[in-house]
């Protein structure tokens, strides 16, 4: 069942972050657009994961565009993956993001700016106050809550060390030229020896443990 009412997005910080970004970035319609893909009007129903993707591949399209970049097709997509995903090696991000910043794109707020699945969720449910029958994503919200919540720490760690860095450096206690930080986080099962991101272990559902027992 779908509601008309809405939360107005304002400058200066206020409301949902799904508006904050279609103001900065001029996304218009975005809103409505993410509640007729969730609910299937006129088109296939979209998951809340699948939102998610749709909303940054949208975002990092138009930071290029905003920056006066072509954007080549399947570009925005590459970028997103290279950004985001967990599987990705620390030198590819980099490559990535050096690659953006020589085109004009701002890194650092376009990386604060990409969305999580919490922020679709969020938006969807408790500021638009839509929901769908056979509902299937609420399966889910736990894990993807919870891999949203590893996302943003690993992303505050990254921040706290880049900025304890630049004050050793300013204090010329330590010296290092142009840098990138990145933490990686690996779930180790120690009875198996699998290894594998958070994001892995949430697609796959379990390592490589006989999870079936004897045959």
């Amino acid at each position: 069942m779908r509601d008309s009412g809405r939360t107005v997005s304002r400058r200066g910080g206020r409301g949902p972050k799904i508006e904050r970004i279609a103001d900065r970035y001029g996304l218009d319609g975005l809103g409505d657009d993410l509640v007729a893909a969730w609910l299937g009007e006129g088109r296939p129903q979209r998951s809340l994961r699948e939102l998610e993707g749709d909303v940054n591949k949208r975002l990092i399209r138009a930071a290029l565009d905003e920056a006066g970049a072509h954007v080549l097709d399947g570009e925005a997509e590459n970028f997103y993956r290279l950004l985001t995903s967990d599987d990705v090696t620390a030198g590819s991000r980099t490559d990535a993001r050096n690659t953006l910043r020589e085109r004009g794109v701002d890194v650092e707020q376009l990386e604060a700016d990409i969305i999580s699945y919490q922020s679709v969720y969020n938006y969807l449910k408790r500021h638009r106050n839509v929901e769908r029958e056979d509902d299937d994503d609420d399966e889910t919200d736990a894990a993807e809550s919870g891999l949203a919540t590893i996302r943003k720490l690993r992303s505050r760690l990254r921040t706290v060390t880049i900025d304890v860095i630049d004050r050793l450096v300013k204090a010329e206690a330590v010296f290092i030229g142009a840098y990138e930080v990145e933490v990686d986080i690996r779930v180790t099962c120690t009875d198996c020896d699998t290894r594998m991101t958070p994001t892995a272990l949430l697609s796959s559902g379990h390592c490589d443990c006989d999870h079936d027992g004897d045959e």
